[in-house]
C-alpha cells in the first residue's frame, strides 16, 4: 500500500521541479477520465470517482475531471457536492454546455429553480441543440405549471434524439394533452 503513495510523491516532486514534465503528465488526465467513465458505465462509481480525482492530481484545471465528478455525485443524490463540482467545471471551461444543464438540474432538485434557469438558458444559449438542456428545462416549466413550454422543450429534445424518461411524458400528457409540433407546444 506504501508503494503507490511513493509513486505519487516521485510524480508530485517531479512536477515541482521540472515544467516540462508537468506538461507532459496533464495529457493523461484525459486518460484517467476517460478510464472513470468506463467504470462509471460498468456501475462501479466508487473507482470512478477515484479516477476523476486521479485526473485533478494530474492537471486540475481539467473541467471534464469536475464534471466527472459532479455527476458521480448528481447519481447518489450529494446533490451539494455535485453543484460545487458542476461549477468548477464551469470555471474552468465556460464553453461546456452540459456543465450549465446539469448544475441547472442539480439547482432545481435542490429547490433554486431561480438559478436553475438561468443555468438551463446559458447551457441551450452555448448549445441550441444540446438534447439533455431542453429536457432540464422541460423539467423546470413543468414545475413552475407552464405545461406549453415544457412540450415545446420535450419536442426540441426528442427532435436532437435526447432521451425523455416514459413517466415524465406521461405525468405531462396528464397536465396537458400533447399539441402537435410547431404550434408553440
Amino acid at each position: 500500500m506504501l508503494a503507490p503513495v511513493r509513486i505519487l510523491l516521485a510524480v508530485i516532486a517531479v512536477l515541482f521541479t521540472h515544467p516540462a514534465a508537468a506538461q507532459d503528465v496533464k495529457h493523461h488526465a484525459k486518460g484517467a477520465v476517460e478510464l472513470g467513465w468506463s467504470y462509471f458505465n460498468k456501475g462501479d462509481t466508487e473507482t470512478a470517482l477515484k479516477r476523476f480525482n486521479q485526473a485533478l492530481i494530474l492537471d486540475p484545471n481539467f473541467a471534464p475531471a469536475y464534471f466527472g465528478i459532479a455527476y458521480v455525485y448528481s447519481v447518489q443524490n450529494k446533490l451539494d457536492l455535485a453543484i460545487q463540482n458542476y461549477r468548477k467545471s464551469i470555471e474552468k471551461d465556460p464553453t461546456f454546455s452540459h456543465s450549465y444543464s446539469n448544475l441547472g438540474l442539480a439547482l432545481l432538485y435542490s429547490g433554486n429553480p431561480k438559478e436553475a434557469l438561468q443555468h438551463l438558458k446559458k447551457a441551450l444559449d452555448i448549445d441550441p441543440k444540446n438534447g439533455d438542456a431542453h429536457v432540464n428545462i422541460a423539467l423546470y416549466y413543468f414545475d413552475a405549471g407552464d405545461y406549453s413550454s415544457s412540450w415545446k422543450h420535450i419536442h426540441s429534445a426528442q427532435a436532437y434524439k435526447a432521451n425523455v424518461k416514459p413517466n415524465f411524458l406521461r405525468d405531462l400528457k396528464a397536465k396537458l394533452p400533447e399539441p402537435p409540433r410547431g404550434t408553440g407546444g
